[in-house]
């Protein structure tokens, strides 16, 4: 994830877009994708807890990115 932020910020700063991406990629590093992965569970510290409030939490500290 750390890989792909790096690009789409090189890629803001010299006026290009972040696009076209591939499902995979998006599948790999987009958290709102990937709230059924155990490794962003852990570090939300929501483990075992139901997707939607995963889901929710991603969206809460997007909003305070």
């Amino acid at each position: 994830m750390q890989a792909r932020a790096a690009e789409v910020a090189e890629n803001a700063a010299n006026g290009a877009p972040s696009l076209p991406t591939t499902i995979g990629q998006e599948l790999a590093t987009n958290p709102f994708l990937r709230a059924s992965s155990p490794e962003i569970q852990q570090r939300l510290g929501l483990e075992g807890q139901p997707l939607e409030m995963v889901f929710g939490e991603v969206r809460k500290r997007k909003d305070r990115f």
